[in-house]
């Protein structure tokens, strides 16, 4: 069911699961206006976990080692990113600079007010890195 979430202009994608019902987060959504493909293949190599395309034009990444969800799953939208996300993956990682090299962007380096390092993704969603 997909219906208006009210101020703000919220929208709330709901599923419908058979089976038992349990309260745990199921798997994280995240927007793309590019290819999905793409963005999936990217965080798939950046958390180690497996890509796996959908035929009805999606992609998510399986198989996230620590992950207490099944999936990220990235879904085309015609709308454009305009501000910053409100919710963000944080990630470890031994090498900022395999970040940076893979396409990441720093957008904001460690100081002496935040103990890690915030980028964006390709396609301009922020993360926290940790440096560990």
């Amino acid at each position: 069911m997909d219906g208006d979430g009210g101020p703000g202009g919220w929208r709330v994608l709901c599923f419908r699961r058979e089976g038992e019902i349990t309260e745990r987060l199921y798997e994280i959504g995240v927007d793309t206006n590019h290819d999905p493909h793409r963005i999936a293949a990217w965080w798939a190599d950046v958390l180690g976990a497996r890509l796996v395309d959908d035929e009805r034009g999606y992609s998510y990444i399986v198989d996230i080692a620590g992950a207490p969800f099944e999936s990220i799953d990235f879904a085309p939208v015609p709308e454009p990113k305009t501000v910053k996300n409100r919710i963000h993956l944080d990630v470890t990682t031994e090498d900022l600079q395999a970040l940076v090299s893979a396409g990441a962007t720093v957008l904001r380096v460690q100081d002496d007010e935040i103990e890690w390092t915030v980028m964006a993704d390709p396609d301009g969603n922020e993360f926290c890195a940790f440096v560990v």
